[in-house]
């Protein structure tokens, strides 16, 4: 329920496929997916020189599953590091109840209720499935887009981090 100005209340459980994706979209937007890439063309490269020199031999082909595998970042733990939290965190067993207002983020399961000030975050991203406000490397807040009723509520939710970011990001009156 929210409308210019107002707060907007979510209700969802956490599921551990939103914090895989959340894991995934924050990875895409660093430069270690820009440099996973770099090295994926630098391993077909290879593959083909070692190929081309040394004929269709085992140790010649390899570099191109390699290259497969760096360039979707099948090579890395990181999805089963997030599980073992994930199961290991008795927060994520329970029912988030959020408020987003100008005056920061209401935090609250049955064990936790504590108020985020905007200047917690640094910047917001978002895809087809949710939004993840950012607040350190590779520490987030994953917020589901199945969260919300409606668009509207959604484009709500969107004006409010923009203008609060952009707000707890200025510099205090008299600093220079």
């Amino acid at each position: 329920m929210a409308s210019n100005g107002e707060a907007v209340d979510l209700t969802f459980a956490p599921r551990l496929a939103d914090h895989l994706a959340a894991d995934r979209l924050y990875y895409k937007s660093t430069l270690w997916a820009k440099i996973d890439r770099v090295v994926a063309v630098l391993l077909v490269v290879l593959g083909s020189l070692v190929t081309w020199a040394a004929g269709p031999r085992w140790w010649a082909l390899i570099w191109f599953p390699l290259a497969f595998a760096e360039w979707f970042n099948l090579l890395s733990l990181r999805p089963l590091q997030i599980m073992y939290w994930f199961q290991a965190d008795p927060k994520f067993r329970e029912t988030y109840r959020l408020t987003f207002s100008a005056g920061g983020i209401r935090f609250r399961t049955a064990s936790i209720d504590a108020l985020i000030q905007w200047t917690h975050y640094t910047r917001m991203l978002e895809d087809r499935r949710l939004c993840v406000l950012i607040y350190g490397s590779r520490m987030f807040s994953v917020i589901p887009k199945r969260a919300f009723t409606s668009e509207a509520e959604l484009s709500a939710f969107r004006a409010l981090v923009v203008s609060s970011m952009r707000s707890s990001t200025a510099s205090p009156p008299g600093s220079s």
